[in-house]
């Protein structure tokens, strides 16, 4: 994973192409430029090199949405700030960062004086690692004796998050352990239930349990792994200045970390769009036919099954999926419809699209079907000009680079991050279904001879309710997610929303809608305060997936029904 020559030489490129827009005062193509050749796994020359090209461009000309990150750390993290504010921004976000002092994290967090409280960050970073962690546990110490320190090392962890929420509406982003790779003891730190590795596994899981609503962790011990843990830590850097990991591995600290960030924060992709064709299977379906592709048996046909099923599991976790693809209908639903080892059906896809018009003018009708932004949509094709038109014509649309052996398909899209959860919910597991719902819809819609006979049609029924336990995730997630019919831009954490529902002068309430073709979910959110007998509207956000189906209208209703009873 470290630099290369040609990601050398393509980095400098992007920054000479970034200059010359930039001195066309093409700011957005500029930062598009970087955007296509950053990589995460390049070495830290290249990252720092990325950094100043982008600490040059105008970030408010890129509309990105405005953050503000305290990063709190046991270790010197100073070389991250550059890096990080450039994957925040290719994540969606123009960041401002503030870093705490040297090994001063508990006492930053307990000080109300400190920088951290009047910096007043949306999104505070307690970046530990695990000298931080500080479980201590003796060999030879009983199973109970490890846990009980375990227990003790989260409740400092606990007892920081309680403090943080007492003083700030913010996101608490706090790692885990990440596990080193040497111990005196060595293969039994793994396996003796008195081992380091092995409290240091309980420590991780532990805090993960006692994660809050309003806390992130941030696995850095995958990080380490996926970075490869005998070189994950530098010995000479952490001597000298106290870094904890390799220098090179910035890029991928930083990159990960923005994707969760942007899915915490309501910016994560919610479709992906689909070539089929060398894809989803071998071979070209209109020349080979169903019998004839490349799919379950052979090395080729077991990695294509082996990439459906991580398609599969994704849209089982809420993503959306669309297809799109030069073919003839017939020819291109064949093998969803009788290929025995097609692991995607029809039922699947939310939208499918198989024509012989250029993808990038479906991929928009794709988008307009299902009602969402094309930011929200990432493409895979194994075709390079394909994926280079995209790109070209959709600049909004992430396009994954897929390698030339399938094998390496689901690796690819795994590592691009485009899908990252800071959490999940039912909501989630349920939406790609509403968006295929909605997308049946919109074919309603189009064959209706009035609107008032679709609507009619549609058979709808809403349903109104509080902030509870099961519904807070998905408020959040509305609130921070949707753009339109939201004019005041209100970003609110879980913890913001709970405090709201509990304060005596505000209502917080959700609409749910279902209607014939099933549950659209939880599609709006109003926030109304009150001031004497007056009702004033704060927050009123709503899913575009039903705007102009009349909603607006009941919700108003809703609203004069409690402005009536102030």
């Amino acid at each position: 994973m470290h630099g290369t020559a040609d990601s050398a030489g393509g980095s400098k490129a992007a920054a000479a192409r970034a200059k010359a827009a930039l001195a066309a005062g093409d700011h957005a193509g500029a930062f598009a430029e970087l955007r296509t050749a950053g990589r995460p796994e390049d070495d830290f020359t290249e990252q720092a090199r990325i950094a100043r090209a982008f600490a040059k461009i105008d970030v408010d000309a890129l509309g990105l949405r405005p953050l503000k990150v305290a990063v709190l750390a046991g270790s010197t993290v100073d070389h991250l700030a550059d890096v990080l504010r450039f994957w925040l921004a290719a994540s969606g976000f123009a960041a401002e960062i503030y870093l705490a002092p040297y090994d001063t994290v508990a006492q930053t967090v307990l000080d109300p004086a400190s920088g951290l409280y009047a910096f007043a960050p949306q999104v505070v970073w307690l970046f530990s690692t695990h000298r931080d962690a500080g479980v201590a546990v003796e060999p030879g110490a009983s199973a109970a004796e490890v846990e009980t320190a375990v227990d003790a090392a989260v409740a400092e962890r606990t007892a920081l998050w309680q403090v943080l929420a007492e003083r700030l509406d913010a996101l608490v982003l706090q790692n885990n352990a990440d596990i080193p790779a040497d111990d005196p003891f060595g293969n039994l730190a793994g396996a003796a239930p008195w081992g380091m590795r092995t409290a240091l596994r309980l420590y991780n899981a532990r805090l993960a349990a006692a994660a809050p609503a309003g806390v992130a962790v941030f696995d850095l011990d995958h990080v380490a792994g996926l970075w490869g843990r005998a070189r994950w830590t530098d010995p000479r850097y952490w001597h000298h200045s106290k870094h904890a990991f390799a220098l090179d591995a910035t890029g991928v600290v930083a990159a990960s970390a923005s994707r969760l960030l942007a899915g915490a924060m309501g910016l994560a992709r919610k479709c992906m769009v689909l070539d089929l064709d060398n894809t989803l299977w071998g071979g070209v379906i209109g020349d080979d036919g169903v019998a004839g592709i490349a799919l379950g048996t052979g090395a080729d046909g077991e990695a294509f099954v082996a990439f459906q099923r991580h398609v599969k599991a994704l849209k089982e976790r809420g993503v959306i999926l669309a297809v799109v693809s030069k073919n003839e209908e017939a020819a291109a639903k064949a093998p969803f419809e009788s290929h025995p080892d097609m692991v995607l059906r029809l039922d699947d896809i939310a939208v499918f699209r198989a024509n012989w018009t250029n993808k990038a003018d479906n991929i928009q009708e794709v988008a307009e079907t299902l009602s969402i932004g094309l930011d929200s949509l990432v493409f895979v094709d194994d075709n390079p000009a394909e994926r280079d038109l995209v790109r070209r014509a959709l600049p909004m649309v992430e396009v994954i680079e897929l390698p030339e052996d399938p094998a390496y398909y689901v690796e690819a899209l795994a590592r691009a991050g485009c899908f990252e959860a800071a959490a999940f919910s039912i909501e989630d597991r349920r939406r790609a279904r509403y968006y295929a719902d909605n997308a049946r819809r919109v074919e309603l819609k189009r064959t209706a001879v009035d609107m008032d006979g679709y609507l009619d049609g549609l058979a709808m029924v809403a349903t109104v309710g509080g902030v509870d336990e099961f519904h807070l995730p998905r408020i959040a997630q509305l609130v921070n997610k949707s753009n339109q019919f939201h004019l005041t831009g209100t970003r609110l954490t879980e913890r913001e929303v709970e405090r709201l529902a509990n304060a005596d002068d505000t209502e917080v309430f959700h609409v749910r809608l279902a209607d014939r073709f099933g549950d659209n979910g939880l599609i709006a959110v109003l926030i109304l305060r009150r001031d004497g007998e007056d009702l004033h509207v704060d927050t009123w956000v709503m899913s575009c997936r039903v705007l102009g189906r009349t909603v607006e209208e009941f919700i108003a209703s809703e609203i004069l029904a409690r402005a009536r009873r102030c």
